[in-house]
């Protein structure tokens, strides 16, 4: 059974527009990392942690403080 030669360019056409709609996205995020010199991967979670204790503190002073 022989797919006819219009059939496969369509099929083939449509396989790289996918592969092209599905890795743009990606491709778009690392050139952003490459010219703006951004590594979120390098980032500590100090920041998170650091807003937690503060959380913690806050909570702990209106807990406590007005008895």
């Amino acid at each position: 059974m022989k797919i006819e030669k219009e059939v496969k360019q369509s099929i083939v056409k449509n396989v790289l527009l996918s592969l092209f709609i599905y890795i743009l996205p990606i491709l778009l995020m690392f050139l952003t990392f490459y010219f703006t010199g951004q590594r979120p991967w390098e980032k500590r979670q100090v920041q998170k942690e650091q807003i937690k204790s503060i959380k913690k503190t806050h909570n702990n002073l209106n807990n406590g403080s007005n008895i």
